[in-house]
């Protein structure tokens, strides 16, 4: 089906990434459905970066707010599951040796319990996981595309969407580059990058919003022997803390063990994250330790605080460069230097990091590149983390920052996620909706059952 910018369409899905592709599929077949995407791929940062497939209704979604049951989530989630392997995805399951996960529960509750602070605090979220690869997982998304374009769905990639109309009489004008496309139902799945940008157009057209929280932290990268022994068993495991400085909440996200640390271009900055690829392995593990901001009076704005922190950081880089900093020099109160780096007198020879020092990585003092409060966080969080698994607070771990999730603004909507804008919905991690693929896919799945009620097609 082509994408002819004069026709009125049913559905226009914005963004191409897990919630608009299952969006996508779900209406296939039912109604005249066109996928508009900027970039020239599908799938979105997630699949298309290490593809973690979080199998449990407890991370990545809030039922309380999707209004949804823990058996209807499980029972979506499972269905979502056999998409991915229907199109290839890895049937390897980790999460499932529960003998192997009481121990660790049993070893994080003995931690809990014995440790000098009675006010720390760390808690592990077990759960079922997949694990595609950034390799594998663009061959598993191209599939799910060819799939979803064979049922009727049209995709028009490289199409940024400039703006969003409300016309008088009810239907909904999305203007870009290509020209102006028509449609009677809306789902906005812009990402987390074109989150701030939405945003400002939804409100434009009348879209009730309020600021949620935001997570800004670090990705650690250790030796792989030092976290095989858990990620054998949960192949990204979930810590939670609560801080004692502050009592602040913490967690753990994205581990990649055998991966590679990566920089990441938002808006003109530098970001850093993580990957891993399933056929090719590094000799280290990465993962990010992540710190839940919110705001009230007098700046509510998290999307705009992160700005302002990643913009900092960079110019603590030097002006344009992520900053990097060894664990030994962190704890001692010491910027790293490129001279002593991998100095084997200061231990930091025992781990050679991916991410190699250069245009864009500078090694200095991530105290200085961020707010002191999260750096406090951050390093409470590593401590605690190292007295169940051993090794983590080594000298050569290293720390980067900035890294930042921009999924902060929050929309009212019902529980197919219809905004107060008749026939607007909204999904997937860049609407505040979900954190992951597989939640941004059951929010996608949400909106479309939304339109088909509404058509009488439910």
């Amino acid at each position: 089906m082509s994408a002819e910018p004069a026709s009125v369409w049913d559905v226009v899905i914005v963004g191409a990434g897990p919630a608009g592709l299952f969006a996508a599929r779900a209406l296939a077949g039912k109604l005249r459905v066109l996928v508009l995407e900027e970039k020239g791929r599908t799938g979105g940062a997630g699949a298309m970066t290490d593809g973690k497939l979080n199998l449990s209704p407890h991370i990545g979604l809030d039922l309380t707010e999707l209004g949804l049951s823990e058996t209807e989530a499980g029972e979506k989630i499972a269905a979502i599951d056999e998409v991915f392997l229907e199109h290839g995805a890895d049937r390897a399951l980790y999460g499932v040796d529960q003998e192997r996960i009481n121990w660790w529960l049993d070893r994080v509750s003995w931690v809990r319990h014995r440790t000098a602070r009675g006010d720390w605090d760390i808690t592990l979220v077990p759960a079922r996981q997949r694990h595609m690869g950034t390799d594998l997982a663009h061959r598993v998304v191209a599939r799910m595309t060819d799939s979803i374009a064979g049922k009727g769905v049209a995709f028009s990639l490289r199409t940024w969407v400039t703006d969003l109309a409300l016309q008088d009489d009810g239907t909904f004008l999305l203007r870009t580059a290509r020209g102006e496309f028509r449609s009677r139902y809306v789902v906005a799945a812009p990402g987390r990058e074109g989150a701030y940008w939405f945003r400002e157009v939804a409100r434009g057209i009348g879209a009730r919003t309020q600021y949620g929280a935001i997570d800004i932290g670090c990705r650690v990268e250790v030796a792989q022997p030092v976290y095989d022994e858990i990620t054998q068993v949960l192949y990204d495991p979930k810590f939670l803390f609560v801080t004692p400085t502050h009592g602040d909440r913490t967690r753990t996200f994205c581990t990649n063990p055998g991966g590679r640390v990566r920089v990441e271009m938002r808006n003109g900055y530098r970001l850093v994250n993580g990957d891993a690829l399933k056929k090719k392995k590094t000799p280290n593990t990465n993962f990010a330790i992540l710190n839940t901001v919110s705001m009230t009076e007098p700046v509510q704005d998290t999307t705009e605080m992160g700005r302002k922190v990643m913009e900092f950081a960079n110019f603590w880089g030097g002006g344009d460069s992520l900053v990097v900093q060894r664990w030994g020099d962190l704890t001692e109160g010491s910027r790293s230097k490129a001279e002593t780096f991998h100095s084997a007198a200061l231990g930091y020879d025992k781990m050679t990091p991916t991410l190699p020092l250069g245009p864009g990585v500078t090694p200095g003092d991530i105290s200085y590149a961020y707010p002191g409060r999260i750096v406090d966080n951050l390093r409470e969080s590593l401590l605690l983390l190292s007295r169940v698994i051993p090794g983590v607070a080594h000298p050569s771990t290293t720390v980067y920052v900035p890294e930042i999730k921009f999924y902060d603004t929050k929309y009212a909507t019902d529980r197919n996620l219809e905004t107060n804008v008749p026939n607007l919905f909204v999904a997937g991690d860049g609407v505040g909706k979900s954190r992951g693929i597989v939640g941004a896919a059951l929010n996608g799945i949400l909106a479309a059952e939304g339109i088909l009620r509404k058509e009488g097609k439910g």
